[in-house]
């Protein structure tokens, strides 16, 4: 009888498991009717597909695999968890809301009390993954605006658009002012210049110097010579000054000073440059430059010149005295360039 139940033996481990069968391992007690009863199948079934020929005979830790249609039968999913420090069999299977039963099965492991620190385990197919836990939005940190601040701190959350109508600033002069290659990605903790904070007689890097002769790169041989003087420029585009409101400006009443005869200003078309805005259908034409009449930051009223030929830019102090000619610095004054000197091409 030993030498029948050997040779089951060695055939059904000689047999491999058929792709996707379930299996089961005998435990203590178990026999093969109670097995069968328990999976739904027949006795002849359950001997025939593990080539068993006494019934009374099977050992425990023998596996033995279950016919196809056996009910109750868990197979393994590709979840996968890894035990934890106080991790125990009950919570493993409440977290993935499966039974304890379901996971010794598959797992083979001896008892729900034995799993140890850093052992696999294999989920079954209905194992639900829990959903990892939402990631908190940053709330933006709201802006105390100080209408004199010259400077912001980006804080988390905060966007380009944000601060300029915290300040009431264009989101344009952020821009330039900056240098902001990308509006829409501004790193937290930069510091951003909300408006030109130098001083008139130095805004632009000049010297102090009024009259400049301008040699254009191009040409060599021409050489076109600005005739403005430090009393010249002041005196023939005087005018009053304009409303610190460039959207609700007025026609100016009166009339801009031209070198040779008097002009009618015509209602004021104000456009933005960083932080001048200038009126752009009063330019007039003075020495071979172009002057407009132009608020600063500020709201005050000055001047500023173009040079197209020479490609150099010019703007009074906000006492009317001119600086010296210079190539645009900035984003806004290459732009006021060029858009001045494509009217005049």
């Amino acid at each position: 009888m030993r030498s029948i139940v050997a040779a089951a033996l060695t055939l059904s481990a000689l047999m491999p498991l058929q792709a996707g069968a379930a299996s089961i391992t005998v435990k203590p007690g178990d026999t093969i009717s109670d097995l069968a009863d328990r999976y739904g199948v027949s006795v002849k079934s359950l001997m025939r597909e593990n080539g068993i020929r006494n019934s009374n005979h099977v050992e425990v830790g023998q596996t033995l695999r279950l016919p196809s249609g056996a009910r109750g039968v868990v197979s393994a999913g590709k979840g996968r968890h890894t035990v934890r420090g106080g991790d125990t069999l009950g919570g493993i299977a409440a977290r993935y809301r499966v039974s304890e039963r379901d996971l010794i099965a598959i797992n083979s492991l001896p008892s729900a009390d034995h799993v140890e620190v850093g052992q696999t385990l294999k989920l079954p197919t209905s194992a639900v993954l829990p959903k990892p836990k939402p990631v908190a939005k940053a709330k933006p940190t709201p802006i105390k605006a100080n209408p004199n601040a010259t400077s912001h701190t980006v804080a988390r959350g905060q966007t380009l658009t944000q601060i300029a109508r915290a300040y009431e600033v264009p989101v344009a002069s952020l821009i330039d002012l900056n240098t902001i290659n990308d509006p829409n990605k501004v790193t937290i903790g930069t510091k951003l210049m909300l408006r030109d904070t130098r001083r008139p007689e130095t805004s632009e890097s000049v010297s102090t110097s009024v009259s400049t002769t301008v040699q254009t790169s191009t040409t060599p041989a021409a050489k076109p010579v600005l005739t403005a003087t430090a009393s010249q420029p002041a005196k023939s585009v005087q005018a009053k000054p304009v409303q610190s409101k460039p959207v609700q400006a007025k026609p100016a009443a009166t009339k801009t000073a031209a070198p040779k005869k008097a002009v009618e200003a015509k209602p004021a078309a104000w456009r933005t440059y960083g932080p001048l805005q200038v009126d752009w259908s009063n330019w007039q034409s003075m020495g071979g430059s172009m002057v407009a009449p132009t608020l600063n930051s500020e709201g005050k009223p000055i001047y500023v010149a173009v040079n197209c030929s020479a490609g150099k830019i010019n703007v009074t102090s906000s006492d009317g005295a001119w600086k010296s000619w210079i190539a645009p610095q900035t984003n806004f004054e290459r732009d006021l360039v060029m858009d001045r000197c494509k009217k005049t091409a």
